[in-house]
């Protein structure tokens, strides 16, 4: 399988014949509109991660008394793990499905109800241990077992159920958007994702310093999620499957699909694989330490001596949620910027010196220790939206134009598999390194800038199509 994807258009109904949207330039507008609700399902995920990773950790830490770099691995392995499993399986699954509501909708409907059971969970991990006996004041993680295991488990079905949501949100965008429109796709889904982020943090902040703010938090994003998924399910107009081989799936030909996939990957797709792995391994260090960061080593505070220093902690986990408001707000404005840029310099370029910008980022923030430098701090953590919205959206207008549609599903798995591999062996790393180093989390930070570095270096080696991923596309708003 080359660069140039191979279709066949009969064997495979993606959507009825008037399911897109008029594309001539009189529609724009409403083309953009039906665009924003297709991928809006992925709103609810980005709501979920972003809460998760501004709230997880000081979750574990102030509410369950387990030390950051412990919190970590935990992150390390529930996130990342389950996505590894979930997303192939998950992708040809969905490429294969024969539901009457399309391929992709019944899992974005499943798993979505199922990942607010989950933050249900979570959400009120604490309190349901204590009614199981924890001892709620006590300093120590052994005497809040219960409530870490609840927390754990809540967890897990989140993250597990939110890989569901996500890899068939992401294979809509290739079935239903046309080839010419794939980058404006994908940049669509940054703008969206950008701007549920911008909300989750907004959100966060202000409750941050409210009596059990954990479960509010995991309340309001049980809603939005669940609204999230409304418009898509509105917007996707798919037309039922029929496998061109009349068989049904079963279990051992997803698994046989998944290991051909991989077995016959072509070269390019590998290449990009690689490049994209080295920009999450940067990035998942970042993600889960950039608030604990802002509260520990800019404002001085902790969750384990007395209540001045967990208000100052609290003030500074705050201030580092609207540092992650700011860096949505970048990422959704670059979004809009980027397809043109593209077709100024070319994807690599954009992708390389991104990345570079976000590795010196990372870099920088090791010399930054107190409060009279927050704001140089909040804009470092802005400035690197502008490369997370690169390597989120770049890669997967790559893939897009090396798989066949009929595969979309098991290669966007296959490309989102390398990202959980990279933020479970990065993150593992990472929290080693804050555990030796008394758990400051600076240095995991600045460990992934090294990693973001080396991974500059390879873009270079991704591949050009023939036809540029840009070329003879419109800009997202003209």
């Amino acid at each position: 399988m080359g660069l140039d994807r191979v279709e066949d258009r009969n064997s495979i109904n993606l959507s009825t014949p008037g399911s897109y949207p008029p594309r001539s330039q009189q529609n724009r507008l409403s083309y953009l509109l039906w665009l924003f609700f297709l991928t809006f399902s992925l709103a609810g995920v980005q709501f979920t991660y972003s809460i998760q990773f501004a709230v997880g950790l000081p979750l574990f830490g102030e509410k369950l008394k387990i030390q950051t770099s412990i919190v970590t691995i935990i992150l390390a392995t529930a996130g990342p793990i389950s996505g590894f499993l979930v997303q192939p399986v998950i992708g040809v699954l969905s490429d294969r499905c024969t539901s009457r509501l399309g391929r992709r909708r019944p899992f974005i409907l499943a798993g979505t109800i199922i990942c607010a059971v989950g933050m249900a969970i979570i959400g009120n991990s604490a309190d349901l241990g204590n009614l199981c006996g924890d001892h709620a004041d006590s300093p120590y993680a052994s005497d809040h077992k219960f409530g870490i295991v609840f927390a754990i488990t809540g967890l897990w079905i989140m993250n597990v159920c939110v890989n569901v949501v996500q890899g068939p949100a992401r294979a809509i965008v290739a079935d239903l958007v046309a080839d010419e429109e794939q980058q404006t796709g994908n940049a669509m889904v940054s703008l969206v994702m950008g701007m549920s982020a911008i909300i989750a943090n907004c959100i966060g902040a202000q409750f941050l310093t409210r009596e059990n703010p954990y479960r509010i938090l995991f309340i309001i994003g049980i809603c939005f999620i669940l609204a999230s998924i409304v418009p898509t399910m509105i917007a996707a107009k798919e037309e039922r499957y029929i496998p061109r081989d009349g068989r049904k799936t079963s279990i051992i030909s997803v698994f046989r699909s998944i290991g051909t996939g991989f077995a016959k990957m072509p070269g390019p797709l590998v290449r990009v694989l690689i490049v994209f792995f080295f920009s999450w391994a940067g990035y998942s260090p970042f993600m889960i330490y950039i608030t604990t960061f802002f509260a520990e080593r800019i404002y001085g505070g902790n969750t384990n001596t007395d209540q001045h220093a967990l208000d100052v902690y609290h003030d500074g986990v705050k201030v580092g949620m609207y540092a992650l408001a700011i860096f949505a707000g970048v990422q959704m404005v670059f979004s809009l910027m980027m397809p043109a840029i593209i077709r100024k310099v070319g994807f690599k370029w954009v992708y390389f010196l991104s990345q570079i910008l976000a590795a010196g980022c990372f870099i920088g923030l090791f010399w930054i220790h107190d409060a009279q430098l927050v704001y140089v701090a909040a804009t470092l953590t802005a400035l690197v939206a502008i490369n997370f919205t690169a390597f989120n959206s770049i890669p997967f207008g790559l893939v897009t134009s090396t798989a066949d549609k009929e595969d979309a599903g098991l290669y966007m798995g296959v490309l989102n598999s390398a990202s959980v591999v990279a933020q479970t062996v990065t993150n593992i790393i990472a929290g080693q390194i804050v555990g030796w180093q008394h758990q400051n989390t600076v240095w995991g930070i600045a460990f992934g800038g090294i990693i973001a570095f080396l991974g500059s270096m390879l873009v270079w080696t991704m591949p050009t199509p023939k036809a540029q991923i840009s070329e003879d596309e419109a800009p997202l708003l003209k």
